[in-house]
Parts: C-alpha cells; sequence; structure tokens
C-alpha cells in the first residue's frame, strides 16, 4: 500500500511540473508579445494519508496558473496611435456584437472607415468630446473618420488683453463719423488714432473676416474711444479698399488711477454684421454680443500700447491632417487650418481583481465574477493610470528568471519521475519474492 502511494505521488509530480512547463514555455513564447502578462504556477499538496500514524503527503497538484499584472517596459514606435497604458488599467475594445473586452496592447490603427481599431478589428472605446473639450456621449467606437472635415462655428465671443499707453496723446483730428456703417479709407481711422490691433472672426460659411480694433486717446483723463472696422468689401454694398465700422456708436473703456480697467464705467457695444449691410459671401446674420466681448486683463500704465492676448471662439472649416493624444486620453485633430481640436478621449477600465479576468486569448481579457464589474473612466483618475501616445507596452516576462524556473522545474519532473521508476523497482522486488 505504502509503495503503490509512492508511485501515485510520482505520478502527481509528473504532471504538475509538465503543467509548470507548459506555463513557462507559453511565458517564453510571449517574451515580444505586446501587452502580454506573465503566468506563474501555483502547486498545493494533496490531502495527506494516515501511514502508521503519521501524516503522510500524496503528492503535489498544479493549482492555478496566476497572472501577473506587473508593468512592462515600454518601447517607443512613434505612431501616434500606438498606446502604452502606465500604471493600472485596461483599454476598452468591442466587437461587431458590441461584446466588451480589455486589453493591454495599444498596438490601434485608423481602419478604412475612420475607426480606432486594434490589429484584431476590435473598435476601440472613448468620450465624444466637444470642441471645448466637455463629455458628449457615453462609450462610443473612436471615429476619426466623420471629423475629417470640421464644420464652421460662427465666432460668437471675442477676448482681447491689451495695454494702452498712459503717455499718449489726443490725436488733433477726430475719427470719422461715430456710426455702424460708416466707412472711409484706412488712413482717416489709422492716422487720427493711436493704436490698433487686427483679430481674425469666422462667418457661419467658416469664412475669416479681419476686425481691426481701433484705439484713440480721449480727450477725458483715463479714457480711450475704440471702433471696430471690417473690410468694407467684405460687406454687403461696401467699398473694397475700404474700412468700415461694425460696432454700433463705438465704444469707450475706461481706467482707474491704478491703471487697472474700470468695467463698471466702459462702454462695450455689440459686433453686428446684419441685413442688409451682412457679410457679402451670403453667409448668416452674425452678432457678436457686448457681454461675450472681453478686455479682463486690459491695463493703461507707461509703457508702449501692446496686445497682450487676442483670442475668439470661431472656428473654419478644415480638413483633418493628423491626430495627437496626450497622457489624459484626449484625441485631437489636427487641422489644415492650424487649428487642434479635441475629438474623443480615450476610455480605461480597472478592476477590483485583474487577476480574476477571464484571459480568452489574443491580449485579451473578459469581465468575470472573480474579477469584479469593470469601473470604466478615463486616464489619470481614480486609479487609472496615463497612456503614453508612440509607444507600445512590451511583455513583463523576465527571460532570465524563466529560464532558472524551467530548470528547477525540470529537475523537479525529473526527480518525480526518478521516483516511479524507483518505486516500479521495488515493486519488482516484491513480485519476485514467489520465486
Amino acid at each position: 500500500m505504502a509503495l503503490t502511494g509512492a508511485l501515485f505521488s510520482g505520478v502527481s509530480g509528473v504532471n504538475a511540473n509538465g503543467n509548470a512547463l507548459n506555463v513557462i514555455g507559453d511565458n517564453i513564447a510571449n517574451i515580444n508579445t505586446a501587452g502580454f502578462k506573465a503566468t506563474r504556477s501555483v502547486f498545493f499538496d494533496l490531502l495527506s494519508a494516515d501511514v502508521g500514524g503519521t501524516k503522510v503527503g500524496r503528492g503535489s497538484r498544479f493549482a492555478a496558473a496566476q497572472r501577473l499584472f506587473t508593468q512592462g517596459s515600454v518601447e517607443t514606435t512613434n505612431s501616434p496611435t500606438d498606446l502604452a497604458i502606465q500604471g493600472r488599467g485596461f483599454f476598452v475594445v468591442q466587437d461587431d456584437n458590441n461584446t466588451k473586452f480589455y486589453t493591454r496592447a495599444g498596438q490601434f490603427a485608423v481602419n478604412k472607415d475612420g475607426l480606432l481599431v486594434d490589429p484584431q478589428g476590435l473598435k476601440v472605446q472613448g468620450y465624444k468630446l466637444s470642441t471645448t473639450g466637455s463629455q458628449l456621449t457615453s462609450l462610443t467606437d473612436i471615429d476619426l473618420n466623420t471629423r475629417s472635415l470640421i464644420q464652421p462655428t460662427p465666432t460668437t465671443g471675442i477676448k482681447i488683453a491689451l495695454n494702452l499707453d498712459a503717455g499718449a496723446t489726443t490725436p488733433a483730428v477726430a475719427l470719422p463719423t461715430d456710426a455702424a456703417g460708416t466707412h472711409d479709407q484706412p488712413s482717416d481711422w489709422f492716422d487720427n488714432s493711436n493704436f490698433s490691433t487686427l483679430l481674425t472672426v469666422y462667418d457661419s460659411l467658416g469664412k475669416g473676416h479681419d476686425l481691426t480694433f481701433l484705439f484713440r486717446k480721449s480727450a477725458t483723463a483715463n479714457e480711450w474711444d475704440y471702433r471696430v472696422l471690417a473690410n468694407s468689401g467684405d460687406i454687403t454694398g461696401g467699398t473694397a479698399g475700404e474700412l468700415q465700422q461694425v460696432n454700433a456708436a463705438g465704444g469707450k473703456l475706461v481706467f482707474k488711477s491704478d491703471g487697472s480697467l474700470d468695467l463698471t464705467n466702459s462702454v462695450i457695444k455689440d459686433i453686428t454684421m446684419a441685413s442688409p449691410t451682412g457679410w457679402a459671401d451670403g453667409s448668416a446674420d452674425q452678432t457678436i454680443k457686448a457681454a461675450d466681448i472681453h478686455f479682463d486683463g486690459s491695463t493703461q500704465v507707461s509703457l508702449g500700447s501692446a496686445a497682450v492676448a487676442l483670442s475668439q471662439d470661431g472656428l473654419q472649416s478644415a480638413t483633418i491632417t493628423g491626430i495627437r493624444i496626450g497622457t489624459d486620453g484626449i484625441v485631437t485633430g489636427l487641422f489644415s487650418s492650424g487649428q487642434a481640436v479635441p475629438l474623443y478621449r480615450v476610455a480605461m477600465a480597472d478592476f477590483a481583481s485583474p487577476e480574476g479576468l477571464n484571459h480568452i486569448g489574443n491580449t485579451l481579457y473578459s469581465e468575470s465574477t472573480e474579477s469584479g464589474a469593470a469601473l470604466t473612466g478615463v486616464p489619470g483618475t481614480g486609479s487609472l493610470g496615463t497612456v503614453l501616445s508612440g509607444a507600445i507596452e512590451l511583455s513583463n516576462v523576465d527571460l532570465a528568471t524563466e529560464f532558472v524556473k524551467m530548470v528547477t522545474t525540470q529537475r523537479g519532473f525529473q526527480a518525480s519521475s526518478r521516483t516511479i521508476s524507483v518505486t516500479d523497482s521495488l515493486l519488482e522486488e516484491i513480485a519476485n519474492l514467489k520465486r
């Protein structure tokens, strides 16, 4: 009975170490598989038997192959659609049946339909963004094709920060008539002003129009009159080569004694291009409300007049020429107009127990009861790591460690085999006792 137990103990060792060699072989075979996570063998001893009043084990068994989700090293590829995760988390991909899978392998590309996909054609999931970067949708395919032509957005808001020289003198000649629609030669405007700056705004068709902000120091201390002028040739019925006023009755900036802007007493007027004197290109009437024209941060000190910051919220139509992806997962479209517009944000997921995920091959995992439900979010939030564009995460297999394990596992296999052969010899001796 004891010898038979030794025989089966040897067999259990052969089986356990054989399975462990399979694990080691799989790790080594995937040394160059992007996003692959190494597996380690877990052994348990078998239930012991009572032999002569002493508990004797009955061998070992291969209990589990435990996946190790440690960080792999990162390889630079310079392809902007290749993504590596630094920290916890998985990319979310989806098949045509809307089944979600999770992966650390970020070898992504744009397919013929403009979708961001993995090498198997599974669609990378993310969140669609507005042009200001706010989230518009729940999880969706990252579709770069539908935004290849950016739709124009007319300008509705303007921000200007500038310094107007406190030492400037008031021009001797007044500006042309202070009324919307006044147009005259550029010299009549510029020769009788102290400072001007240019800002391009966009109409509903995406066409840009240059607006000239003209500033003239008033005879009243700490006050500046300003006008907003457009190229008269851009306006219906206008005359090419002239400048036309587009802010009714002009406007006024008032400054305090310390040089800061006095918003309470300043007078800001709407900028209006409406029928019958709207834009000549047939675009919709356009009005930039006074409440959306901001001169915050402007000053009047004894330095040369200069524009400090100019911005507006309109977009011209343009075609996409490339993308970039930040560490926060925001996919930004780079357009022929020079604009950079946020399009999507890559989604990521984490699990309470990643080791409990179902490994279904092709570096893909699926949710299980042992892993817990997917905690979906965006890179850099909660427990989720960040992403690195133009790089992929390599396998975390340590080849030196695997070779050492191979040697020890091979010896364990040989020793278990030897146990079987020795036990067989002893059983043969027992069988020969009857001779």
